[in-house]
């Protein structure tokens, strides 16, 4: 099954911003371009969904600091 980038998001409860910033920084692989109905689509394996469940479960620890208030934001639920 292929996962899209805002379906990887909505699954392992991130935003878009940070799958593209890990993406970036080289932390997890890059989604695989393909053509689907004539445009461009980009899709996680599900083997490549372990390995970006596994770099959360590791190194995300949530939103860190409010910039409004300058509290601690809520952090996810394990």
């Amino acid at each position: 099954m292929k996962t899209s980038v805002s379906e990887a998001a909505r699954v392992l409860k991130v935003s878009d911003r940070t799958l593209q910033r890990w993406v970036k920084e080289k932390r997890i692989p890059a989604p695989t371009p393909g053509i689907v109905d004539g445009f461009l689509s980009k899709y996680w394996t599900e083997g490549e969904m372990g390995l970006l469940r596994k770099y959360r479960d590791e190194f995300y620890w949530g939103k860190g600091i409010d910039r409004r208030t300058g509290k601690r934001a809520k952090q996810r639920k394990k």
